[in-house]
Order: structure tokens, then C-alpha cells, then sequence
């Protein structure tokens, strides 16, 4: 009985590390790249916006899955997967990315356009559209 009790306590425990260590939007971070995508000038550079250690970033949309794009992309993304994003359709996710790993996460509302690859730190200027559509510039 000792053992069951004991390997259920372990199991448990190890469910809930996958809770425990998720990404939370940085709603700071957030709020600057909507307010620089709605001023006059609707460009925002991620790579002089941001002051943490990042290589790349990857946007996801509404109702991607999280597992499928590890899986595409090959990165280690498990500190997002309980994001929500794979049920929302209220915002898009920039996943900034260290290392083949996920650093950070900002939620942004919906009109970023989902690239679906890797986007190199240097190369991570977007750019807001007549139509609203915010885009990369390329």
C-alpha cells in the first residue's frame, strides 16, 4: 500500500512540474508592442525592443498546437504548451526563443500574421498595414 501511495505522490508530483514552469505573458512587454504598432509610425523592431537574450521567434495563431509545431520547427516549447493558444482565438502568441528553447512569451491581440518558421532576431521587424494586418518586413 506504502508503494502505491508513494508512486502516486511521485506521479502527481511530476504532472504538476509541467503546470508549474509555464511561460506567463509578459503583459509589460505586451502593452509597448501595441502601443508602437498603433503609433504614427506602426513598425516595432523586436530586437531593439526587447532587453533579455534571445536568438529567434516564432508567432503562433489561433488554435495552433503547441506539440505540432515542436515537432515542425524542432524546438523545445513544453513551457507554453498549457498556454492556450491551441482554444483561443483572442490573441497571437510571439514565442521569443533561446537556444532552440522557449524565454519568453508575449500576447498580442490578433492581427499579427503567423509566419509558421523561425524568425531570426536580426531580420524581426514588422510592420502595421492599412488593413490593420501587421506583417514582416522583408
Amino acid at each position: 500500500m506504502r508503494k502505491i501511495i508513494g508512486i502516486g505522490i511521485l506521479f502527481l508530483s511530476t504532472v504538476s512540474c509541467g503546470y508549474l514552469f509555464q511561460l506567463e505573458n509578459d503583459e509589460k512587454l505586451a502593452e509597448k508592442v501595441e502601443r508602437q504598432l498603433n503609433s504614427e509610425i506602426g513598425t516595432v523592431d523586436f530586437a531593439k525592443m526587447t532587453d533579455f537574450d534571445w536568438d529567434n521567434l516564432i508567432i503562433l495563431g489561433p488554435y495552433t498546437t503547441v506539440e505540432n509545431v515542436e515537432e515542425e520547427l524542432n524546438l523545445n516549447l513544453a513551457n507554453i504548451r498549457q498556454n492556450g493558444i491551441h482554444y483561443s482565438d483572442y490573441y497571437d502568441l510571439v514565442v521569443f526563443i533561446k537556444e532552440e528553447k522557449s524565454v519568453k512569451i508575449v500576447e498580442l491581440n490578433r492581427g499579427l500574421r503567423p509566419q509558421g518558421r523561425i524568425i531570426k532576431k536580426e531580420k524581426s521587424v514588422f510592420k502595421k498595414g492599412k488593413d490593420g494586418i501587421v506583417t514582416l518586413v522583408e
